[in-house]
């Protein structure tokens, strides 16, 4: 598999304890929203390395229509995670080519799109819904975003002003306290009383699931309950500790 090399750019919090990281996008280099690369970074000194490596398979955060890459992750103990922290602008990393399936359907599949996303999971669906408005997509989508609290809610304001006519986009938070905001928010978790609130056709939907490996299950027993048939469904797990899958 071919391997790049890509300058940072910028860095910037986008929640609590999270980072964006952009760099530079190299001539050529073509994806679909959703995709996911293996990133590998510089041994750095004073990074004292560790048994899970210095590469890890991250989402790409940016659309293919923009004109740089973009990654998220929250901060860790890990030495691939303090490596990423010590990075300064102009340093650069590897990344592989673009691989994986959790992508949208072709357009011609005009079914509404459900996303339950936990945490950090909202990468991937940053980068299909950026994608969508910048080609106008008239598809309807539904995004359930489970975290605990709201700063813990990443691309908050990025999503609220996505030009997109039949977007809607539901905070879910399972520790607040905080009242809820006079619509399409919610305290506790994504549950069935959620999805049949929010999703107007629950059955014949296409579901897109992404979070952590015991969200994700959560979320696939509860559309079994729901009815939702498996192939209608998809699945990325983000674990932050595998450098082969997951995120």
């Amino acid at each position: 598999m071919a391997q790049h090399s890509i300058a940072l750019k910028e860095r910037k919090a986008v929640a609590d304890g999270t980072e964006l990281f952009v760099f530079e996008k190299p001539e050529g280099f073509q994806y679909k929203a959703g995709q996911y690369v293996a990133l590998i970074v510089p041994k750095i000194a004073g990074v004292e390395t560790d048994t899970k490596g210095l590469a890890r398979s991250f989402s790409l955060t940016s659309a293919p229509c923009e004109p740089i890459l973009s990654f998220t992750m929250r901060s860790g103990e890990s030495a691939f995670k303090k490596t990423c922290w010590q990075l300064a602008i102009g340093d650069t990393v590897t990344i592989t080519d673009p691989v994986g399936f959790f992508t949208l359907p072709p357009t011609e599949d005009t079914r509404p799109i459900v996303f339950l996303a936990g945490g950090i999971g909202i990468t991937p669906v940053r980068s299909m819904l950026k994608q969508a408005e910048s080609e106008k997509s008239q598809r309807q989508f539904t995004l359930l975003y489970a975290n605990r609290f709201p700063k813990d809610v990443t691309f908050h304001e990025d999503i609220k002003k996505l030009s997109l006519k039949n977007l809607r986009y539901v905070t879910v938070l399972s520790q607040s306290t905080e009242p809820c905001a006079s619509s399409d928010d919610e305290r506790g978790y994504i549950d069935e009383a959620i999805i049949e609130k929010y999703v107007d056709d629950v059955q014949g939907s296409l579901y897109y699931i992404v979070g952590s490996p015991e969200f994700i299950g959560a979320m696939e027993t509860m559309l079994t309950r729901l009815g939702v048939p498996k192939e209608q469904c998809k699945k990325d797990s983000f674990t932050g500790l595998r450098a082969q899958s997951g995120k």
